[in-house]
């Protein structure tokens, strides 16, 4: 039997054959044009998110009118968000988004555009360490919308501040800045402490001086002994060190 006799097919089975190799053709051709498709609906959901995004960081950003000159600390916070911007482009791969911001950015480069004009103090004068409104935070020179917010709500969890120094534990307020803020704030002891034999464990845990074990411990010696007498009972368990011990007993009252 030669070669050429297991290519011979009977007229009905060239028929099956070519319509099988039609069928094979179609199904390929199909499923090439759906792929197209769905990357293409992949990539207009992705732009638009992504547009939508920008958009709503931009509006944010409040700009005025060139001539409000931006303070040092409000210049400070342009930056974080323009860094922001930068790492956003860069990692969506948006040169659409990367040139509005770079050319955004050139305008307030020449123009010093900034947020609102708020009046800031004067050599001399000072607000209350625990001023509870973000517009008299933002009356310091250095701190603008975005630190006094920091502030206030780490002013919040606390309870107040007890010394200025605590706001070297806001985030982004470093020993630079403090330096130059520090000159402008004034203690003012109006903060709130906590009944250590009266408080439920709950309100203990949610100070940010005490972790878990601590208030389990503090609760333990309640259970045990009655009323914790003074801070040297905690100063004695092996949960608090002489760090834990020196800025919480501020806020504890017994």
């Amino acid at each position: 039997m030669r070669w050429k006799d297991f290519l011979y097919f009977q007229r009905g089975s060239k028929t099956a054959v070519i319509l099988l190799l039609i069928l094979i053709v179609l199904t390929f051709v199909l499923n090439l044009l759906l792929s197209y498709k769905n990357s293409s609906d992949i990539i207009l959901i992705q732009n638009d998110s992504i547009a939508r995004e920008f958009e709503e960081f931009r509006q944010a950003l409040r700009w005025k009118d060139s001539s409000v000159v931006v303070a040092a600390g409000e210049s400070r916070e342009f930056e974080e968000y323009g860094s922001r911007a930068k790492r956003f482009a860069s990692h969506h791969g948006d040169s659409d988004v990367s040139q509005r911001y770079s050319s955004r950015n050139d305008h307030v480069s020449s123009s010093r555009i900034a947020y609102p004009s708020i009046e800031k103090l004067s050599k001399g004068e000072t607000i209350s360490l625990n001023a509870s409104d973000t517009t008299e935070w933002k009356k310091v020179p250095g701190i603008g919308s975005v630190y006094a917010a920091r502030i206030v709500k780490y002013q919040n969890l606390l309870g107040g501040f007890s010394q200025v120094e605590q706001l070297l534990e806001v985030y982004g307020i470093d020993q630079e800045l403090f330096s130059c803020i520090a000159v402008y704030i004034e203690a003012d002891g109006d903060f709130r402490r906590l009944q250590v034999n009266e408080a439920d464990f709950k309100e203990l845990l949610s100070h940010p001086y005490l972790n878990y074990k601590q208030v389990q411990a503090i609760m333990n010696i309640r259970r045990r002994k009655g009323d914790i007498i003074s801070i040297r009972e905690l100063s004695m368990l092996d949960e608090f060190t002489a760090e834990d011990i020196l800025r919480i007993e501020p806020y504890l009252k017994f």
